[in-house]
């Protein structure tokens, strides 16, 4: 592009493009899902406008706590059940992962 022409290319003075947000919701028992296009102000107006209606947010379902069996050790990292090690018969550790990827050296 010539730097002396004051020719503006035209994707300049695109607009840019609109969020999209997709809400999940249950309505009269009906799970649903809305997608919405636009700013934050539009995504407040359709969560208003779907509980004026009725509508209401999915129920987060928690994993059931397991009860460790009797006798086999906790880590006290990751609060899980150790497993029993085959190389040393006996004794115990956690096969779960810390957060930097490596596996968790707790042994029992």
């Amino acid at each position: 592009m010539n730097p002396n022409s004051n020719v503006t290319p035209i994707t300049d003075r695109q607009p840019a493009p609109a969020a999209k947000f997709t809400i999940g919701a249950t309505l009269e028992g009906f799970p649903i899902q809305i997608e919405v296009e636009g700013n934050a102000d539009k995504l407040r107006a359709m969560i208003d406008r779907l509980k004026a209606i009725g509508a209401e947010p999915p129920q987060v379902q928690t994993p059931a706590q397991t009860k460790p069996a009797a006798g086999v050790p906790v880590c006290p990292v990751h609060n899980a059940q150790m497993k029993v090690s085959s190389a040393k018969p006996g004794s115990y550790f956690c096969p779960k992962k810390n957060d930097d990827g490596s596996y968790c050296k707790s042994k029992a």
